[in-house]
């Protein structure tokens, strides 16, 4: 997905915005995928920051700047790193894929140092994007797809719960933009490891999003729940 690099630009900065980033620190990327929230930390911090990246599959761990702490945990219990060792806890749409939400906030509060910050976004439930991925995405990835996406306002009350303070939840706009609309379908595609052709994929993209298209650019609306929190001091 080199071509479109900046796409998803939107959802991560906003994410990134939450939080104080410092040289030394040490951040943790839960459910880090192939690295894009990372490797925006790391330029960010010149380098000079310690990403510790929780991720399960084997072939996305395979992506990872190899610079970074990469550990081979489940999301609901990364058991590899230590107490009150970890100075930012972010997660890019993530949650989803965990299948207690309660643990993974917790294991998060567990590493936290006092004082830390916590930053997560997802997929709302009940969300066109949800449909998107369970029921398009599903029927048309080989792995299939069900996800356990939040409901509105549920990451506030787990985090409260857990004892964190400052707690707050926004349902936030974060539009992907694309060149045009025919470069679309491409990224999807490649994105979500669909099998459907790219005139598939440009059919059905009128039953979940709404798409604008101007001289310049096409715009996708996209929107993520995001939450905040701090562990206490």
């Amino acid at each position: 997905m080199r071509d479109y690099a900046a796409v998803r630009n939107n959802e991560r900065d906003t994410l990134l915005a939450y939080v104080t980033l410092e040289p030394g620190m040490e951040v943790l990327d839960i459910q880090a995928a192939g690295g894009y929230l990372s490797d925006e930390v790391h330029r960010r911090l010149n380098g000079k920051v310690t990403n510790v990246c929780v991720e399960p599959n084997p072939a996305l761990r395979a992506r990872l700047n190899p610079a970074y702490r990469i550990i081979d945990n489940p999301v609901e219990h990364f058991i590899s790193i230590p107490d009150q060792s970890i100075d930012v806890a972010l997660g890019l749409v993530g949650l989803h894929h965990s299948s207690s939400h309660s643990a993974t906030l917790g294991e998060a509060y567990r590493v936290l140092k006092p004082g830390a910050e916590l930053a997560v976004c997802d997929v709302a439930a009940g969300s066109n994007l949800a449909r998107w991925l369970d029921v398009f995405v599903g029927d048309h990835c080989p792995s299939g797809h069900t996800g356990n996406f939040p409901e509105p306002g549920s990451m506030a009350d787990i985090c409260a719960t857990l004892g964190f303070t400052t707690v707050i939840e926004d349902y936030r706009d974060v539009p992907w933009i694309f060149p045009s609309r025919s470069d679309i379908p491409i990224f999807f595609q490649g994105l979500f490891g669909l099998v459907a052709s790219l005139e598939v994929i440009d059919r059905a993209l009128d039953d979940y999003f709404t798409i604008l298209q101007s001289q310049d650019r096409c715009v996708v609306a996209w929107q993520l729940s995001y939450c905040h929190a701090r562990k206490p001091a």
